[in-house]
This record gives structure tokens, C-alpha cells and sequence, in this order.
């Protein structure tokens, strides 16, 4: 009611009612084309649960891919059973399985040593060269500091930011008259009295803006680009806090952040260890700095401040390492592997002789 409910009400997710209808409309789809494979995406687990269905009814080859992790440690215990249990059924019944960050494959291959390690694939998230080409930077007239999206009291926690911010100017590393700290899209929390107060206890009332609202992408992208600084929040504050849910996060890579390499603009990640720690390492795009470590964080800020430069007019031919994760290689390799499992299909059935019935 009023779209609250209880939680066992949303196992796996609450778009399970689709399992009534899903089914039915995918296998009428199925007869009145002319279907080669199946794909599924998530996070929206449902769906998977609908293409296993439908491969387990007419046999065709499935993708099953996970752009974010579903079954992990911070469940209750009955879900994690139940939601484990339809987790395997999906990764045994699939022909492929796609994996969003190494770190997650991996994660899978832990999970699920009986299972062959060639059915699991890493195909990251990535950015839109055409929607990048086309932003024009929005700079501020101070030195400026962007968080773009959500934020939270968890693993997108901004205060090991503010603290690392307050050092900095303690420090004289960063100006009083010459900085400010846009939250763009902050979300709920943004309007909290948790965060209210973090930003009071580390005096930044004046440096700090918050748009509590989603703004159109577009301008999202124009604010990126013409930042001095832009931020990655992706981990608890301390190495106790919320572990299990730590693990969850680092097998994750903020979208944004392949937006952020594109755009070539300096980067402060406030992360010590996961799939952010190990895309920027291979990219060389930015050295990760544990959230707990304010001193750090403020010698980071100083170097960016140091050498603060205005954003190119124009945006500049991608790196080799970061040209990999545009979207349009990206898809090429999810056309790859589903060339390569319906191909495998009509191999089988032309050997055996035997007509693709739909």
C-alpha cells in the first residue's frame, strides 16, 4: 500500500507477479517468431526467473546476465536460502553467464565451483561515445568538487569527503573563498538531519550544494566535465563497518565511473579495495584512497588543487584503455557470445538431423 510492504512480499524482488504473466507472453513470442536465444537481464531477478522458465519449456540457448550482483551475505538467512536456491537453478540452466566486473565472476566462480568456468563472461558496463562527444563543460568560477548521484549513510556515505575536504583547508592545502562541493542528485539523504550534521561538524555550510532532484542526464554530463574534481563514494567509512554489504559493493563499479574516464577529468576514489580498485589500476586513471583515511584524502585534494586545469574545449580520442569499455565494443561482444551460443544450437541440430521446432 502506498508502495510499502512487507519484505518477504519482495523475494526475489517486487516485480514477481511478471512469473504469472511473463512466461505466457515470452512463449508467444517464441511461436510467432523466429527466435534463435533467450536473454535475461537483471538487477530485476524476476526476469531471469521468467527466461528460465522458457528455456526449461522450448530449449533455446540463454544468456543470463547480471549487471548487479543478486544473492549476498547481508540477506536474512531464510532468503538467502531461497533466493540461493533460485540463483543456482538460473547459472545451472544457462548457457552463458554474464558478469558486469571481473570481481563479480570471480565471485561466481566461488560460488559455484561444480559449474564450467567458460559459461561465465565479463562484459562491464561502459559509456555512449555520441552522448559524451556532444557535452559542452559547465564550469563553476571556483575550484569545484562534484559528487554525481546518489548518496546514502552506507557505502555512498560522503562524510569520509567532508572530513577529507575540512583537513585540507585546515591545512591551508585548499581556500576558503575558492571551493565549492555540488551533490548533484543526492537523493532523500541529501535532505537528512545524519547528513545535515556532518556537514556542520566539519564547517562546510558555505562550500556545500545539494540538488536533492535527478537533473536531465545531459546537464549531468555538461557539470562532470567541467568539474575540477569528481568523485567516486563506493565504500564504508571504516573497514568494520558493514562488511557483508562491503562485499556485496566491491564486486560493483558505479556506472559513472566509466563516464569519469572518458572524460578524462581528476578523479578522487574513496575506495580501498574491489572492482574500483582494480579498473582504476588498469586504467591508470586514479589512485584509490581508502574512505578512513582523511589524511590522505587531503593530500589527494591538495594535488588536484595544485594542478587544477580548465576542461578541454573539445573532448579528446579515448586512451586504448579507456576506448575498450565504449558501449559499442561492449555490444559487440554480447553479439559475439550470442552468435556464438545459437550458432552452437544449429550446429547440434543440423548433426543430429533434427528440425528447430519454435
Amino acid at each position: 500500500i502506498r508502495g510499502r510492504y512487507p519484505g518477504w512480499f519482495g523475494m526475489p524482488d517486487r516485480y514477481w507477479p511478471w512469473l504469472f504473466t511473463g512466461p505466457r507472453k515470452g512463449a508467444q513470442m517464441i511461436r510467432s517468431s523466429n527466435v534463435d536465444a533467450i536473454y535475461s537481464t537483471s538487477p530485476v531477478p524476476t526476469a531471469h526467473l521468467i527466461a528460465l522458465r522458457l528455456k526449461r519449456r522450448f530449449g533455446l540457448p540463454w544468456i543470463a546476465d547480471f549487471r548487479d550482483p543478486w544473492v549476498e551475505a547481508s540477506m536474512p538467512r531464510f532468503r538467502r536460502w531461497l533466493e540461493g536456491r533460485m540463483e543456482l537453478a538460473v547459472v545451472c540452466s544457462a548457457d552463458r553467464v554474464i558478469c558486469n566486473t571481473p570481481a563479480m565472476r570471480r565471485a561466481f566462480l566461488h560460488a559455484y565451483p561444480g559449474v564450467s568456468a567458460e559459461k561465465f563472461v565479463t562484459i562491464t558496463n561502459g559509456y555512449d561515445e555520441a552522448d559524451l562527444t556532444r557535452v559542452v563543460p559547465v564550469a563553476a568560477k571556483c575550484f569545484h568538487i562534484l559528487y554525481p548521484g546518489v548518496i546514502d549513510a552506507e557505502n555512498r556515505n560522503p562524510k569520509a569527503l567532508l572530513r577529507g575536504v575540512r583537513k585540507a583547508l585546515d591545512m591551508g592545502w585548499l581556500r576558503e573563498d575558492d571551493l565549492q562541493i555540488t551533490f548533484l542528485g543526492a537523493g532523500p539523504y541529501g535532505s537528512t538531519p545524519q547528513f545535515t550534521r556532518d556537514v556542520s561538524e566539519t564547517r562546510l555550510e558555505r562550500h556545500v550544494n545539494v540538488v536533492v532532484e535527478r537533473i536531465p542526464y545531459s546537464d549531468a554530463l555538461s557539470r562532470m566535465a567541467g568539474a575540477n574534481v569528481v568523485v567516486v563514494l563506493s565504500e564504508h567509512l571504516t573497514k568494520a563497518d558493514g562488511r557483508s554489504i562491503q562485499d556485496w559493493t566491491a564486486m560493483q563499479v558505479p556506472v559513472k565511473l566509466y563516464e569519469y574516464l572518458r572524460l578524462g577529468r581528476p578523479m578522487l576514489a574513496l575506495v580501498s579495495e574491489g572492482a574500483v580498485k582494480e579498473l582504476l589500476d588498469e586504467t591508470g586513471a586514479g589512485v584509490p584512497i581508502p574512505p578512513w583515511d582523511s589524511e590522505r584524502v587531503a593530500a589527494a585534494l591538495k594535488r588536484h588543487y595544485e594542478e587544477r586545469r580548465p576542461p578541454p574545449r573539445h573532448l579528446p580520442r579515448a586512451s586504448d584503455a579507456v576506448e575498450v569499455y565504449s558501449r559499442e565494443r561492449l555490444t559487440s561482444l554480447l553479439a559475439r557470445e550470442l552468435d556464438a551460443v545459437a550458432g552452437a544450437r544449429r550446429i547440434a541440430h543440423a548433426s543430429s538431423g533434427t528440425t528447430m521446432a519454435r
